[in-house]
């Protein structure tokens, strides 16, 4: 298994061991929604086959946060609703005013809500605990913001902040990609995005396209920056950098793909193999960045 996305965090107190963890996320585990929920949210067993919350290779750690929510399209609600509102209009000969309307609605959901099905989600994360990272698979920011939430509420004394370094990344990937600095391990794929930094944000998008260095060092030029590069480590795997420090579509080259005989086996490589390479790899944006800053 591989993140594809990955939202980085630094684990900035709380004495969190296997154990402990294990126990805190066991007593917040996801329960199905009562009657009049539209949504619950805890933490499941990221592999269905064990019933650990915490999948553990060394000091690294896998979790899952679930969340079930409660089906209830809108046009099912109006549906509802408008033959309610139907019904008012006749009985009293004038159409319902807007509180009305709003009554009717909220009680249609009330009555419907027992009768919607169900659908969970997992997101992903991995605790390194040697390094006091945590990594969250996700692109959404909303997401993101729910595990840390629910994490943080589940393990009472820990703290996190995002992960930020000296450098801006839109910064830097704009020297990059004007030829400055690029270190040695990252080289340059064929996915750019540029930025105006005035109202207009006028931008302009490179995708699977040989980037031209005069084009782009004219865009520079005009007071473009980059916030979104392809970029590929050490021949590994390749992502996409974005301006917040989040990584996209990651993904792991030949080189690290190995063969396995069974699922069991298929995933504890994966997870061995993804936790190790993509620990590195977050070091040294950092280091390409200038380092943290923990100000």
């Amino acid at each position: 298994m591989w993140f594809r996305n990955l939202q980085a965090y630094r684990i900035t107190g709380g004495n969190i061991t296997l154990n402990r963890l294990e126990e805190a996320l066991s007593q917040h585990a996801l329960q199905p929604c009562m009657q009049m929920e539209m949504q619950s949210r805890g933490w499941m067993v990221p592999r269905e086959e064990q019933e650990n919350f915490v999948h553990a290779f060394g000091q690294q750690w896998l979790i899952a946060l679930g969340i079930e929510k409660k089906l209830l399209p809108a046009g099912v609600i109006n549906q509802h609703a408008q033959t309610r509102l139907t019904q008012i209009e006749q009985m009293q000969g004038y159409k319902p005013g807007k509180k009305q309307v709003r009554d009717i609605k909220e009680a249609t959901i009330i009555e419907l809500l027992p009768r919607a099905f169900a659908q969970r989600h997992k997101t992903y994360a991995w605790i390194d605990a040697l390094r006091n990272r945590l990594v969250i698979d996700t692109a959404s920011a909303n997401k993101a913001d729910e595990l840390v939430e629910v994490l943080i509420k589940s393990v009472h004394d820990l703290t996190l902040a995002p992960l930020e370094t000296q450098i801006s990344p839109s910064s830097a990937m704009t020297r990059w990609l004007s030829g400055d600095d690029l270190p040695s391990i990252f080289t340059i794929d064929r996915d750019c995005e540029l930025q105006g930094m005035n109202d207009e944000k006028a931008t302009v998008k490179y995708t699977h396209h040989v980037l031209d260095a005069e084009e782009t060092a004219r865009h520079i030029r005009a007071g473009k920056k980059v916030i979104k590069l392809a970029m590929t480590w050490n021949s590994k795997v390749s992502f996409v950098l974005h301006d917040n420090l989040q990584l996209r579509r990651i993904t792991p080259l030949d080189i690290l793909k190995e063969s396995a005989e069974s699922t069991e086996e298929l995933f504890e490589s994966d997870f061995a193999i993804m936790t190790g390479e993509l620990s590195q790899l977050i070091t040294d944006i950092i280091e390409a960045l200038g380092g943290e800053d923990h100000s």
